[in-house]
């Protein structure tokens, strides 16, 4: 089941998608709802996250990845915060914080734990060489794991910082944008705009898909097998 999802992760979100139009017009006609209601409540709410104080949604999009929380969500609402323009270098600079955070976290504090785990079942925990780092930090980043499983894995794999660092930003950049475009022009009614989101995010997902498929059969490179 977990192999047809990874294999089939495109299909999925579109499903998710058309589920979610159709979900919104069956609302509409088979309920009391009208389309006005469905535009009010959006203004509602659209209304209420721009009273949001910019650094409490800072904290936010920071902190609640760490603990597994979904980011895109997260993006569309930066969208709607602040609107592309500034949405974007906002989230960018949110998620920057966000994997030096896990990287800390998973260096220092899960390593040691982990590592002294693995001591009682005689086991090393291999370290990624400098050499392979960047390779290994771009296919833990198109696995399809959640952000905070990746963040971890790498860190407890002691790649090192800077490419850890440059390859997830260069990776999840083409995610961020396309995620608040879409989000904050769907939900502003520019579904010209949306539609270059959505076009964007496909992109990037066919781009995984592609690389996913080309390294399903190959290893990131060989590790450092010494225990850190």
């Amino acid at each position: 089941m977990l192999n047809w999802i990874k294999h089939h992760k495109l299909k999925l979100v579109i499903a998710i998608l058309l589920i979610g139009v159709c979900s919104v017009v069956a609302v509409t006609y088979l309920t009391d709802w009208e389309l006005a209601d469905l535009k009010d409540w959006i203004s509602y709410w659209t209304d209420e996250i721009r009273t949001w104080p910019a650094i409490l949604f800072f904290l936010i999009v920071v902190l609640l990845p760490l603990v597994g929380f979904p980011i895109s969500p997260l993006f569309i609402i930066a969208g709607i915060r602040f609107g592309v323009t500034l949405a974007i270098p906002f989230s960018m600079a949110a998620l920057t914080v966000n994997l030096i955070i896990a990287y800390w976290i998973s260096t220092k504090l899960l390593h040691r734990l982990i590592q002294r785990i693995a001591r009682r079942w005689n086991y090393s925990i291999p370290k990624a060489s400098q050499k392979n780092a960047s390779r290994w930090v771009f296919v833990v980043r198109i696995s399809g794991a959640p952000l905070a499983v990746q963040n971890y894995i790498l860190g407890i794999a002691h790649v090192p910082f800077w490419p850890y660092l440059y390859v997830s930003l260069a990776v999840q950049s083409v995610f961020v944008v396309g995620t608040i475009i879409f989000g904050e022009s769907f939900v502003s009614g520019n579904m010209g705009k949306a539609l270059l989101g959505l076009g964007l995010l496909v992109v990037a997902f066919l781009a995984v898909s592609y690389f996913r498929k080309r390294y399903a059969q190959a290893k990131p490179g060989p590790a450092d097998t010494a225990g850190g």
